[in-house]
């Protein structure tokens, strides 16, 4: 799917991929309902032939908070491929925009694809008299929307320049807070649980030849201090990455120590960073120019 090309591969769905969202059940049911209804829904309820009864969900938030992973989990739980898209690909002129969006959208309703639209934010922007290219892409993106009956997914870090325009064209719209103490300690704990997974299902040779191991035991105990960390979803990811380097660099099996290494190294970057914005977080920044 990343190259967008075809190819026949036997599909292994992962059930416990929704499950183990770090959101509130209600969310769960909520995002598995409309879902469910949208896939076993045949009729076209618009009175306007042509026009599409698509599922739109938008999923904003600040990064790393389970956005991108709660649409790959709708694709696992729905038993349909993931189509990532990101405005990167889509491009900025309005003609190019377009006709791309519809080749897009197109092989999405051919494949039954759940359709990602990440880092939408250009496209959900307010229009305003200043900018006439932007409002030209957001016009192109909602007319496109107009005719589409699959379900698309987006995400945005910026929707408090929401346009008004969208409001009756998104069914589901789920704001992502940044990531509590509690939720942080799930997602930790989610993630050790898939290692030692990993762990156990991979050979004594290959373990060997990778790594010394891990401590699973001493990193679970330590759980509660490492959920203390005010990181979000991909951070965490990254510090276990950075963690496992550091210990096969050391040739040591990887525990509580190196986490906690790569840990302090990032809260280093996050104060200094503060110390830039005159102690204003990220989120204060964005919240002050109306963008969350």
């Amino acid at each position: 799917m990343d190259k967008k090309e075809w190819g026949k591969i036997q599909s292994i769905w992962n059930t416990e991929a929704f499950e183990l969202l770090v959101i509130e059940q209600k969310t769960k049911d909520l995002i598995q309902a409309v879902v469910s209804n949208q896939l076993r829904s045949t009729e076209n309820a618009d009175l306007i032939r042509g026009k599409g009864n698509g599922l739109f969900i938008l999923l904003h938030g600040g990064p790393g908070t389970g956005k991108t992973l709660t649409a790959e989990s709708v694709a696992e739980v729905a038993r349909r491929p993931l189509y990532r898209v990101t405005c990167g690909d889509i491009g900025t002129k309005a003609e190019a925009v377009e006709e791309y969006l519809h080749v897009v959208l197109h092989l999405g309703k051919t494949w039954g694809c759940v359709v990602l639209l990440d880092e939408a934010d250009v496209f959900l922007e307010q229009r305003s008299m200043v900018n006439l290219e932007r409002n030209a892409l957001v016009s192109v993106f909602l007319r496109v929307l107009e005719y589409y009956d699959g379900i698309l997914i987006l995400t945005s870090n910026r929707v408090g320049t929401f346009d008004e325009a969208f409001k009756s064209r998104i069914q589901l719209n789920l704001r992502y807070k940044n990531l509590d103490r509690n939720q942080r300690w799930n997602i930790w704990n989610n993630f050790i649980i898939r290692l030692k997974r990993l762990d156990e299902e991979s050979g004594a040779n290959v373990k060997e030849e990778l790594s010394h191991g891990i401590k699973f035991d001493e990193i679970t105990g330590n759980l509660d201090k490492l959920a203390d960390a005010n990181l979000n979803g991909r951070q965490i990811r990254n510090v276990i990455s950075t963690a496992r380097q550091l210990a096969r660099y050391r040739q040591v099996a990887m525990g509580y120590e190196h986490l906690e290494a790569v840990i302090h190294e990032a809260e280093k970057f996050d104060e200094y960073l503060l110390e830039l914005n005159n102690a204003y977080s990220a989120d204060e920044i964005r919240r002050d120019k109306h963008e969350r």
